[in-house]
């Protein structure tokens, strides 16, 4: 299907995220609009009908839909994955942890579908990072038994590292995510020990594995994506190739990475 015309949408609706969300419910099968919003909210959909009002003109000026549709496509026939259809809306730009931690962009991955939220100042480097991140998503979750509906926090944590390792392949190291380099081998295996591996089997649908992965609370910050990135790096400097770590069980990856999987 490729790129929906959310950007008529947004013309259509004046904005309103609700009546926006309403057009998605056939893809979340036909979830209120409101869940859908709230849930999009979390990894950076806009809020409100003023920022989509305010944020659409220079973001159709800039040509972000026709960018991001030509970056869906190379990175398709790159892994040769699924066409899925792709949506793009405005990022909330008043989220402070998007824009410190995620540089103000924002996308989720379905085995189905694709989500972006993206700002007018995103250059094509940051796009294309963001589209390799969320579409090895894809690829990956269809490499899981339903699509990835019983993932575990020990599957999210492979998730982003194989996700961030094709963003370094495939668009550049220097494209990574901050979090790539937050912490040393040491505390990578430390956190491994102390929080990831005691709750490995977790579903990721579990609030403790949200805080694990994104670092909430207590936990370190990033701390999951961080763990996941390091296991996938050790692999990789095992000879392994991102390809061949795609089709591979996170628990074998863990072996291969010399980390003890029992913590």
């Amino acid at each position: 299907m490729g790129l929906a015309p959310t950007d008529r949408w947004l013309e259509q609706d004046e904005g309103d995220p609700l009546r926006v969300c309403a057009r998605l419910a056939p893809f979340f099968a036909d979830a209120p609009a409101r869940a859908i919003h709230r849930y999009l909210c979390l990894y950076g959909m806009y809020r409100s009908a003023r920022q989509a009002v305010r944020l659409l003109p220079e973001m159709k000026a800039k040509g972000l839909w026709e960018r991001l549709a030509r970056l869906y496509d190379e990175q398709r026939v790159r892994w040769k994955g699924p066409d899925v259809p792709v949506f793009l809306l405005p990022a909330d730009d008043e989220n402070r942890k998007l824009l410190r931690e995620f540089r103000g962009k924002g996308g989720v991955a379905f085995a189905d579908k694709l989500v972006f939220f993206l700002l007018p100042d995103h250059r094509d480097e940051e796009v294309a990072a963001l589209v390799a991140h969320e579409y090895n998503h894809v690829c990956r979750l269809k490499q899981l038994p339903y699509g990835g509906k019983e993932a575990t926090l020990l599957d999210a944590v492979i998730m982003e590292g194989l996700a961030e390792h094709a963003v370094a392949e495939t668009v550049g190291p220097e494209q990574c995510a901050d979090w790539t380099s937050y912490y040393t081998d040491r505390e990578i295996e430390r956190f491994w020990r102390r929080y990831i591996a005691p709750n490995q089997d977790a579903a990721v649908s579990h609030p403790l594995s949200s805080r694990i992965l994104y670092g909430l609370g207590w936990y370190p910050n990033m701390g999951g994506y961080a763990v996941g990135y390091a296991i996938v790096r050790r692999c990789l400097e095992r000879g392994y190739s991102l390809a061949q770590l795609m089709a591979m069980e996170a628990k074998q990856m863990v072996a291969l990475a010399g980390l003890d999987s029992r913590g």
